[in-house]
This record gives structure tokens, C-alpha cells and sequence, in this order.
């Protein structure tokens, strides 16, 4: 009863690190999409102030409209404080990922230990279960010289 119980418990453990390990790595491809979400939209978002500074640039060449650059400096501004949002974003998404990866290369950690644990455990029951089989072969031999003895 004691070696199904031992057998089953580290199997147990295993298949825990598994499941674990298989939320981690979802939650981490989960968070790389999002991350690469943002790394576009703050591509998007440099795409557009540059177009905005061009534009302005040459605008400011050929008229003189005051309001009309003004707007677009305010749009730049709008522009660059969204970046500076998603670039903060991008930080707490690298921060998850970090402490994901961490968790992750934890529970293998964990799940190897329980794999080798029962591996060496597989192989001491072998071993003793030959050693038992080795021991009645030897009585039985014995057995069989005594009675041929006699």
C-alpha cells in the first residue's frame, strides 16, 4: 500500500508542476501578444508624430497660420504623451514577463526534482523487487539440494 501511495504521490507533484507550468506559459504568450500590441501602437504613435513634424515643417515654410501649427503642436504633445503611457505599459509587460519566466524555470525546477525523486523511487521498488525474487530463487534452490540429499 506504502509504495502505490509514495508511487502515485510524486506523480502527483509532477502532474501539478505540469499544469502549473502549462498556465504559466499560456499567461506568458498571452502577455508577448499584448506586449507586441503595444511595441506596434508605439510604432504607430512615432509614425504619426513624424508625419505630424513633416508636415508642420513644411507648412510652416509656405504659410504662416499660427493656429493651424499650433494644433499641430498640440497633437504632437497628445501624440508623445500617449508613448509615454504605452512605454509604461511596455515596462510592466517586460516586468510580468520577467517574473513569468522566473515562475516558469521555478516549476521546472520543481517538476525535474519530482521526476528524478520517482525515477530513483521506480528503481529502488525494481531493485528490491529483484532482490526479493533473487532471495526466494536461492531458498527454492536450497530446498531443491536438501531434498535431493535426502
Amino acid at each position: 500500500c506504502n509504495v502505490v501511495s509514495e508511487r502515485t504521490l510524486w506523480k502527483t507533484l509532477a502532474d501539478k508542476e505540469s499544469a502549473t507550468l502549462g498556465k504559466l506559459n499560456e499567461r506568458k504568450n498571452a502577455v508577448i501578444s499584448e506586449k507586441r500590441r503595444i511595441e506596434n501602437r508605439i510604432k504607430d504613435i512615432d509614425d504619426y508624430i513624424l508625419e505630424y513634424t513633416s508636415r508642420m515643417k513644411q507648412e510652416a515654410d509656405t504659410e504662416h497660420n499660427l493656429q493651424r501649427l499650433n494644433g499641430k503642436m498640440n497633437m504632437i504633445t497628445q501624440f508623445a504623451n500617449a508613448r509615454k503611457e504605452l512605454e509604461a505599459i511596455q515596462r510592466e509587460c517586460q516586468q510580468a514577463l520577467d517574473a513569468l519566466t522566473n515562475g516558469i524555470v521555478s516549476h521546472q525546477e520543481e517538476l525535474l526534482k519530482y521526476s528524478k525523486i520517482r525515477e530513483k523511487y521506480k528503481e529502488h521498488i525494481a531493485h528490491k523487487e529483484k532482490s526479493n525474487e533473487s532471495k526466494e530463487l536461492d531458498a527454492l534452490a536450497i530446498q531443491n539440494f536438501i531434498s535431493e540429499m535426502r
